[in-house]
């Protein structure tokens, strides 16, 4: 699927500049030479019998490059709820919060990526003591675990960026600054701050990044902060950061916190403002919010000029929540091509991963597993038996099946 086309801009000045100095040999004859040699020591001096050769030779002294890839997995919400914190609090040894538990089962997969993005949910506010539901505050050592795990660009855009008001949203910020290997997007310092897409460059090809959310929880920043919540309700806003994009970067990536919670189904918004999106430039679309999954689509945009590749939803990448479906989230797996003969970029292949959170009773031992290393000895252990009748692998594999179209469900490696 093609995304966009580059202009071609090899300059043929290098072959203006040898018939000039040809035609100037045969009028001065070899009074020259000595001079080129000085401009440039490693030339052969051409004499007239070897002007056609030498302008043959400099016209397809360019070989075309091989095309290449980059892969881009995105990951879900990050919902750190107090038991996991005070589980990375019990494994520390050095009087910290150890996440790394929690997350291991799944640390090859993101290594996996060239550019690996995750939603933190929470916010991580210096000198606050941490927090669950409803007004989320976690241990700012979560940062330096997701770093350490391999995370490139992480979403703050989300209903929860203001659980600890402006303060935290920007004590947040400055954390994530702080880790050189992270990038942040969806919340800013100020316009400064703002007027920077971020961006990142893998094997040639380069990525823009925007991030946005529907929803505050009622919660808005005072009048007088520089601090910056991009929302998607300003649609000029977002229409032009993303045309900005567009011009400057080969592929735009929207994460978007949107959509009602607990349901499989996109809304009527979630749909008309993905059109929108691909509209405007976007070529990948990453949904967060519902906390369960909802479908991989392609979005044909109106004018006729490609698609964009869009997940509703991916549902938790950790949490303890009580619900079967809140258990089963998903990543989304993008492989993009440069082709460097055609000057196009494309998405090669797409695909959704399906993961498992696993917590055992007394909500205990949280770990996120893709559902190829999850099993049924695993489920049949699972707390969420306190809350529900039925989570067995027959139950997540149908409720996958039922959400993602078959065709997103290919094996990776």
């Amino acid at each position: 699927m093609k995304l966009r086309h580059q202009k071609n801009a090899r300059s043929k000045k290098p072959v203006v500049i040898v018939l000039i100095v040809v035609l100037v040999l045969l009028l001065a004859g070899g009074a020259v030479f000595g001079a080129m040699v000085l401009l440039n020591k490693d030339a052969v001096p051409a004499g007239p019998a070897d002007a056609e050769s030498s302008v043959s030779s400099e016209e397809s002294s360019e070989p075309i490059p091989e095309p290449t890839s980059a892969r881009l997995i995105g990951f879900g919400d990050d919902l750190i709820h107090v038991s996991i914190f005070k589980q990375a609090k019990a494994r520390a040894t050095d009087g910290g919060y150890d996440f790394s538990y929690a997350y291991e089962p799944v640390k090859n997969l993101v290594n996996l990526a060239d550019i690996a993005s995750i939603n933190q949910e929470t916010v991580m506010a210096e000198g606050v003591e941490p927090s669950g539901y409803p007004l989320f505050n976690s241990p700012q050592d979560l940062a330096y675990c997701l770093a350490d795990m391999g995370f490139d660009l992480v979403n703050v855009a989300n209903n929860h960026s203001l659980d600890q008001r402006a303060s935290g949203l920007q004590s947040t910020l400055e954390l994530w600054n702080s880790i050189d290997s992270v990038q942040t997007t969806g919340a800013y310092l100020n316009e400064e701050d703002y007027s920077n897409i971020r961006s990142i460059e893998k094997n040639g090809i380069t990525f823009g990044f925007i991030g946005m959310t529907e929803l505050t929880n009622g919660l808005s920043l005072p009048d007088d902060t520089e601090l910056i919540l991009l929302r998607t309700q300003n649609e000029e806003a977002v229409k032009a950061r993303i045309e900005e994009a567009r011009e400057k970067f080969d592929v735009v990536v929207v994460n978007v916190h949107w959509g009602v919670e607990y349901t499989f189904t996109p809304t009527d918004y979630q749909r008309e403002f993905a059109q929108k999106l691909a509209d405007w430039g976007a070529d990948i679309i990453i949904g967060h919010h519902p906390h369960v999954i909802q479908p991989v689509e392609w979005v044909e945009r109106t004018d006729g000029s490609g698609k964009a590749l869009v997940v509703f939803s991916l549902g938790n990448f950790i949490s303890t929540q009580e619900m079967g479906a809140t258990m089963i989230g998903g990543a989304l797996d993008v492989t993009v091509e440069k082709e460097y003969e055609n000057n196009t970029v494309s998405i090669k292949e797409a695909r959704f991963i399906p993961l498992v959170t696993h917590y055992g009773y007394g909500k205990s031992d949280v770990r996120v597993y893709p559902l190829d290393q999850y099993t049924d000895e695993l489920a049949a252990k699972h707390g969420i038996h306190q809350h529900v009748s039925r989570f067995d692998l027959d139950y997540i594999n149908e409720t996958v099946a039922s959400v993602i179209d078959e065709s997103f469900l290919t094996p990776y490696q």
